[in-house]
């Protein structure tokens, strides 16, 4: 289905709220109601098939519900990050769907396919070993080659019929220890993810004593702080306050397709679903170049944990509801190039500030002397300004083996 196809579609199944009850309004009985209906599809085509003729680029697609006003100044489409999916074969230029394998499970390019308008992503039941591990499953990855930081991302997609035991995800990540930066609190920022949406993973509701039903839908973030040279992980369980977001939907989202979309700010980070806000969290780590990724994961009872790190259950091994698979309509991605990031590159002024925050953080007797002389280092060119990449190369040679 084509781009303009798939907007008339929606057109009319979805007419503007503000069209349609003018039209009742104008019409007083149920044929002009028809009448009034008919006007409002004649319109929504005329737009998508004239004014979206090949000989015109000016009419814009907009965000669903108009939650973000992407066509306003400042705002550009991303085609590169963006899909409608509408050929038969996956645009590996675009997506790369043999990416490096991560979990208790596998990917496998042959998981992700493209028919009938979606992309859909597939999990298997089948045993395998990789490494020194005996896995039990392998499933479909899609990860945007390009990144972005800030800008508006939505898509139109639908769950897997397999419940409990996989997640549909869509969401946003950072790669590379190269994409370290200092936080405006002092912490230094390892690792950005944003979950724009998590479906059907049956966490544990440790106040029920039972998991969550199938319509909690979550929308939580990720990130690793460098403290003491570690990485140390704030994520939705140990740091609810800055990461968790939970929404319970009144629809089963294995049942039909929804919208998911969410917007990262240099300030804050708000998610929709259909239109509407469901969730909105302070921007404080979540500034790092991201990809676009769609991926289908293994949840429980197939994965269990041990000591934090998650494991394969083997005893729970099913061919049971799979294969099973979840569909995605279209991917769709605009930024705001212009829009500005925290600056990367600080005073001596800035430096001393934000280590005297973190060591306080920290609870660190402060020595002023030991962080001047820090500085000294970092500031490789001798220009009075620690960079990002040279707080970088510092950074590298104190972690590297001596």
């Amino acid at each position: 289905m084509t781009l303009k196809l798939k907007l008339f579609t929606r057109m009319v199944n979805h007419l503007d709220t503000k069209m349609h009850f003018d039209a009742v309004a104008f019409f007083t009985n149920q044929p002009q109601r028809a009448c009034a209906r008919l006007v409002v599809a004649t319109i929504s085509m005329a737009l998508v098939f004239g004014a979206m003729s090949p000989a015109s680029e000016a009419v814009e697609v907009a965000a669903f519900g108009n939650v973000v006003d992407v066509n306003a100044p400042g705002w550009e489409f991303v085609g590169e990050q963006s899909d409608e999916f509408d050929t038969d074969k996956v645009d590996t230029d675009k997506w790369n769907i043999d990416t490096k394998d991560f979990g208790v499970w596998s990917w496998e390019p042959n998981n992700v396919v493209q028919k009938d308008g979606s992309m859909h992503l597939k999990l298997l039941q089948h045993d395998h070993q990789r490494g020194n591990q005996k896995l039990h499953y392998t499933s479909g990855m899609a990860r945007n080659e390009k990144t972005s930081t800030y800008g508006y991302f939505e898509a139109r997609l639908k769950g897997c019929s397999r419940y409990p035991g996989a997640c549909p995800s869509f969401w946003l990540y950072s790669i590379g220890p190269q994409n370290r930066y200092q936080a405006k609190d002092g912490q230094v920022v390892g690792y950005s993810e944003i979950d724009i949406v998590e479906l059907q993973q049956s966490e544990f509701d440790f106040d029920a004593k039972k998991h969550f039903p199938v319509n909690r839908i979550d929308c939580n973030l990720h990130t690793t702080l460098i403290q003491d040279g570690k990485r140390v992980w704030a994520r939705p369980g140990n740091r609810p306050d800055i990461c968790a977001n939970h929404f319970d939907s009144a629809w089963d989202p294995r049942e039909d397709y929804h919208v998911y979309a969410v917007e990262n700010t240099p300030n804050e980070i708000v998610w929709y679903i259909d239109g509407k806000e469901v969730a909105r969290k302070p921007n404080l780590y979540w500034h790092l170049p991201m990809h676009v990724t769609l991926s289908l994961g293994l949840r429980y009872p197939f994965v269990g944990y041990e000591n934090g790190e998650r494991v394969a259950v083997a005893d729970k091994t099913t061919g049971d509801g799979f294969p099973t698979h979840m569909s995605v309509d279209y991917v769709r991605v605009w930024t705001k190039p212009k829009q500005n990031a925290p600056s990367n590159n600080w005073t001596k002024a800035q430096y001393l500030a934000k280590e005297k925050a973190k060591w306080d953080a920290n609870g660190w007797p402060w020595n002023q002397d030991k962080v001047e002389s820090n500085f000294a280092e970092v500031d490789a060119n001798q220009d009075n300004i620690a960079s990002g990449k040279e707080r970088q190369d510092w950074f590298k040679k104190r972690a590297a083996p001596k």
